[in-house]
């Protein structure tokens, strides 16, 4: 099933701005092929579709030269460059020839930051707009199956993710061999490939690491001493992973409170079937699974595309005190703090989150479960 996918009519808003550059970010897998050649198909056609993991393409962007390149992309008026972090130098390219042929509309794809933004930011600073798609959106299955499908499907999307392919699986068997090859045939390609990884099983153990403590506070210290290299090393991966678009993470709130935690960091995925398969646990029944941790993984992903779908840019905190007290999520927007907990089963909090409202004057706690997450998602 092909799903609408938000960013579509967003991209398309911008998509024939003269001179400017459209960039898809996100992850191996996630559809940006799929929707690049969409968008392709309605205001241009094939031949204007070019994948930068093909040799004679990155020869043809490495030239620098302008007619070279038009030459190359011929006459469409609408161009995709399918994984342009492949080509060197791709930003001064890209400027070459915008500054050249500002009527032709160009759409690069990347599903790494490594090269694309360090490259494309600075020699396209106001001449490119930027957008990140996520896997797929409880907002955008809805659309199509309605919100009665978020329900019946909560405990396999908790289990096994967004991901396309995997939305689209014909079985949790198909699902569970296609998180497999996912997590170890494309998602690490690109920081094996730019990240100069001398060691990828040290990656794939602070990977793991990380999925066993989802929801927990991270030490860069004991990731160390887990997987037996130093914290700096630790710390370079971890960058390398958030540049891959595989987990991100999330700053402590403080307001200088005697008791708070200042400094601590979570790291989430953006992807929940990831975290199974790194860890290799697929128990329908949640066996033996920290759902709390799944739970707000899945939640805090959702919650990330429904304020990115409607325009709200809002800075994510956790809180926590160094005694009792913990929020998930502290959303800070236009001066306001909402904070939020996450429950699978549960309709309240401890009573020290409630500490929270009444120390910062937020707005009320909520409390987000398996029986009333719609609201929260879309």
């Amino acid at each position: 099933m092909e799903y609408e996918r938000d960013l579509e009519a967003k991209i398309e808003k911008r998509l024939f701005e003269r001179g400017k550059i459209i960039v898809i970010y996100g992850a191996r897998q996630v559809g940006k092929t799929t929707l690049a050649r969409k968008i392709l198909q309605k205001y241009g056609d094939d031949k204007g579709f070019f994948n930068c993991e093909d040799i004679t393409v990155r020869d043809a962007l490495s030239s620098q030269s302008a007619s070279m390149m038009k030459a190359f992309f011929g006459d469409s008026k609408v161009i995709v460059l399918d994984e342009a972090q492949t080509v060197l130098n791709i930003g001064r390219a890209l400027k070459i020839f915008v500054d050249a042929y500002p009527e032709v509309n160009i759409i690069a794809t990347g599903s790494s930051s490594f090269d694309l933004a360090n490259k494309i930011n600075e020699p396209l600073t106001g001449r490119h707009y930027a957008f990140f798609l996520y896997p797929i959106s409880f907002n955008e299955i809805a659309k199509v199956s309605g919100n009665r499908k978020l329900f019946e499907d909560l405990e396999i999307r908790l289990i096994y993710g967004n991901y396309p392919e995997i939305v689209n699986a014909s079985s949790v068997e198909d699902m569970r061999d296609k998180l497999k090859s996912l997590t170890t045939s494309y998602l690490y390609r690109d920081v094996l490939k730019f990240g100069n990884i001398k060691n990828p099983d040290v990656l794939t153990n602070i990977l793991r690491a990380l999925a066993y403590q989802v929801g927990n506070e991270v030490s860069f210290s004991e990731l160390a001493g887990l997987v037996g290299v130093d914290k700096n090393t630790v710390a370079s991966y971890i960058r390398l992973l958030e540049q891959a678009f595989i987990i991100y993470r999330m700053r402590s709130y403080s307001n200088n409170m005697r008791e708070e935690i200042k400094e601590g960091r979570k790291i989430y995925f953006y992807d929940n079937g990831v975290i199974s398969a790194l860890t290799d646990n697929f128990s329908g029944a949640l066996v033996g699974r920290d759902v709390g941790g799944l739970w707000e993984n899945l939640m805090l992903a959702e919650r990330m595309k429904y304020n990115q779908a409607n325009d709200l840019y809002k800075n994510l905190y956790f809180w926590r005190m160094k005694s009792k007290g913990e929020i998930d999520l502290v959303e800070e927007h236009d001066g306001r703090l909402s904070p939020f907990e996450f429950k699978w089963n549960k309709d309240k909090a401890s009573a020290s989150a409630y500490s929270f409202v009444e120390n910062y004057r937020s707005e009320p706690l909520e409390i987000i479960n398996k029986s009333n997450f719609v609201g929260f998602v879309r």
